[in-house]
């Protein structure tokens, strides 16, 4: 979920003459760009920083998007990315000491594509390229779309267009009344107009816009789930990537009631008597907060615990909203097959579940009042199940005798406590989606499963754990897949040229690249044949081989486990 970087954009360009740069003219005026590099030493076009819709500031904070206009003077808007955009405004809890960063004028996004294919495409008329449009991730109170951290030199090998964009975040992307005052949603609605961005002005880039996959990881892959479920869409992608995310898992459901915490969030900021204020009147004194108050205010709904509550995110907006997203849980929707009937590609690593149980082991003074502490977040972060009754079973299903545990959770019960929230928050959610997506009578696109199992020497387990014992080794964590389809020149090295490593990241881009073209999964060197036995449909997991020149072994795997399965319903039925 969290991604660390630093706001400032520094990238390195191939130095090219001014008059030889990038330009492209699409609706709003023209642009220049940049040239950059890709792995394999390819020269492709960067536009960055292009602005999709208007300042999200003053009377627009807390409103839906408003399409940018033209720009001023019709000037050439210079989109080589020398002039950094901030990324949205934000404090990311799973990385505290990174401070407030970013503003809240953030709605732009970035472009690139192959040069020798918009190069051949200008000559000879080549078709149009597909499209991937990438939503970050980060709990949708943090993340970034800097080439720092979502860098396209590894999918720019292909014959693909690559657009990262920008979403509001934490109570600017996602506070709600609950009324016309402030729906909601927001973020959401940014990333909409992104899409609608996108199918207005790929073709100027080369891109068809009748081949538009959307792509999220994370708090990203569940937006690209709501993104299926709002029906509005029709027409804007025509395939949907969800890495390691799904708006079914209990961390991505509407918050139950968004006006209360619209007053506790105003309370934070010091404003008096919330509860007595119309709710225009309310957002109206939100809006005249300063902005990095906000961020800065988030660690007040911790009540001081150390573990980072993902506060905002999704609700469910009445259908007199102008302009709605959701008017209804996407359990109900996507249950009753409510939704686009789109080719969706997704799956999960390992240990997903990493990225919530690491946090949890920050509290290290053992006691049994700090066990008690520990166990109600442990219910609070699974959601859902509210009452008692829930604990011993879950107790019970992942530490069998508790009195083995000791005084409370500790370093020790992390590979447990991984895979209790692996299995409630990523495996549950999707296995649940996939099933109920086989009861739909109407529903004719596929779903598409992964397993990334894969092994590398680098991993997210470093960001989230920094002062991590490195004789521990915590699988492969959520995340850790974005290493072989982004660069994050900022978090990690990049692999030498034709190693095992900078193989691994052809086969992932290939993969990705290759169901962006066809909306179908890969057929040729998998290891085995595709059982289809059941309704649940198998799983293409990717994991180590013993070749250093096929470092990946790809074959069809059995996914569902009935017992896991059961037994989350069974949870979440408290």
């Amino acid at each position: 979920m969290p991604h660390r970087v630093v706001v400032i954009l520094t990238v390195v360009f191939v130095v090219a003459a001014a008059e030889n740069v990038p330009r492209v003219c699409i609706q709003d005026g023209c642009m220049r760009g940049s040239w950059m590099r890709s792995l394999h030493g390819e020269r492709y076009e960067a536009f960055i920083g292009i602005p999709f819709a208007k300042p999200p500031v003053g009377p627009l904070r807390f409103a839906n998007p408003v399409p940018n206009e033209p720009w001023a003077d019709r000037q050439e808007l210079d989109a080589s990315g020398r002039i950094p955009r901030a990324p949205c405004l934000q404090k990311n809890l799973f990385l505290p000491e990174r401070g407030v960063e970013g503003k809240e004028d953030c709605l732009y996004l970035n472009v690139y594509r192959p040069f020798k294919v918009s190069k051949e495409g200008a000559e000879n008329g080549t078709t149009p390229l597909a499209t991937l449009v990438y939503i970050h991730g980060g709990g949708f109170l943090a993340g970034y779309n800097s080439p720092l951290v979502a860098g396209a030199e590894k999918l720019m090998d292909n014959a693909v267009i690559l657009v990262t964009i920008a979403y509001r975040l934490g109570a600017f992307g996602f506070l709600s009344t609950g009324d016309d005052a402030a729906s909601g949603n927001f973020g959401l609605k940014d990333q909409r107009e992104a899409l609608r961005w996108v199918r207005r002005n790929i073709e100027a880039f080369g891109g068809d816009p009748e081949l538009v996959t959307v792509m999220g990881h994370s708090a990203g892959g569940a937006s690209v789930h709501l993104q299926l479920m709002h029906l509005g869409n029709e027409g804007l992608f025509q395939r949907a990537i969800s890495l390691s995310g799904n708006a079914l898992t209990p961390w991505s459901a509407p918050r139950a009631n968004p006006l209360q915490l619209a007053h506790q969030q105003a309370r934070l900021l010091g404003i008096k008597k919330p509860h007595k204020m119309t709710t225009d009147a309310l957002v109206e004194a939100l809006r005249t907060i300063d902005a990095d108050l906000f961020v800065s205010s988030y660690k007040g709904f911790t009540n001081g615990s150390r573990y980072p509550v993902i506060v905002y995110g999704p609700v469910v907006e009445a259908a007199t909203v102008s302009d709605a997203f959701l008017t209804e849980p996407p359990r109900e929707l996507w249950a009753r097959g409510a939704h686009l009937s789109v080719p969706w590609l997704t799956g999960i690593v390992p240990n997903d579940g990493f990225v919530f149980s690491a946090p949890i082991l920050k509290d290290t003074d053992c006691s049994k009042e700090t066990f008690a502490q520990q166990k109600t977040l442990l219910l609070n972060v699974l959601g859902g199940a509210k009452e008692t009754d829930a604990l011993p079973i879950l107790m019970e299903r992942f530490f069998g005798n508790q009195s083995s545990i000791g005084e409370c959770f500790t370093h020790e019960n992390v590979d447990k406590l991984t895979k209790l929230f692996n299995e409630g928050l990523f495996i549950y959610p999707l296995t649940l989606s996939v099933r109920q997506h086989a009861n739909h009578t109407g529903t004719k696109a596929p779903i598409y499963l992964y397993r990334f199992n894969y092994k590398g020497p680098h991993s997210y387990s470093s960001i989230f754990v920094p002062d991590r014992d490195e004789s521990k080794n915590f699988g492969i964590v959520h995340c850790d897949e974005l290493i072989y389809i982004l660069r994050a020149p900022i978090l990690f090295p990049d692999f030498r040229r034709n190693s095992p490593d900078a193989k691994v990241t052809q086969v992932m881009t290939k993969l990705i690249v290759d169901f962006a073209r066809t909306g179908t999964a890969p057929t040729g060197d998998v290891v085995g044949d595709r059982v289809s036995d059941s309704e649940f449909p198998q799983a293409l997991e990717l994991t180590n081989s013993n070749s250093t020149e096929e470092p990946v072994l790809k074959k069809y795997i059995n996914f569902y486990d009935a017992d896991m399965f059961d037994f989350w319903t069974r949870f979440y039925s408290y």
